[in-house]
């Protein structure tokens, strides 16, 4: 299935969800039913052939027991579309659809060091800043590679003062 495919079950849903006024209940099922494909690694029996439809379609059922109605009527549109293979994936994009309507990020800091608490705080302001975000979560990875400075990445969008890049584009110029 295509990433369009996955964004327009994804919009389906969170269309509807906001017609309804229950946009926050929806995300939250969302939530819950992602923490458990990665508990119970339900992606890999979905996107298996191993497995019969049938099999398959007894743990939607069983998904279906503590849905709402929304969600019940989800689950069934996406199994009568043959998407089950798919579910993990559109689960993930409900989730990245539903950060970008309300400004929501991950920002990772790549930096020589671990990050002080009171770093981090400056680091959420700036990415809320620079990346127009209302809610950042910051992921601090070292990586002693870069020497010193730091890499913000959220989304694609880069902010790169590491000293290796600023050396690097130096060793450029003079060459």
């Amino acid at each position: 299935m295509t990433k369009v495919n996955s964004q327009k079950y994804s919009k389906a849903l969170l269309e509807v969800a906001q017609e309804q006024g229950k946009l926050e209940e929806i995300l939250a099922e969302i939530a819950q039913l992602t923490a458990l494909f990665e508990a119970s690694n339900l992606n890999s029996f979905f996107e298996s052939e191993v497995y019969s439809d049938a099999a398959k379609s007894e743990v939607v059922d069983t998904l279906n027991q503590t849905a709402s109605e929304l969600m019940h009527n989800f689950l069934n549109t996406i199994r009568a579309n043959g998407r089950l293979a798919n579910l993990a994936e559109i689960l993930q994009e409900v989730k990245n659809s539903a950060d970008d309507m309300f400004k929501i990020a991950d920002v990772e800091v790549i930096s020589s060091i671990a990050l002080t608490n009171e770093q981090i705080e400056k680091f959420a302001q700036l990415a809320k800043t620079k990346f127009d975000l209302n809610e950042v979560k910051i992921i601090n990875t070292v990586n002693e590679k870069i020497l010193g400075g730091f890499i913000v990445n959220s989304r694609g969008k880069i902010i790169d003062a590491s000293i290796k890049s600023q050396l690097v584009k130096i060793a450029n110029e003079i060459l």
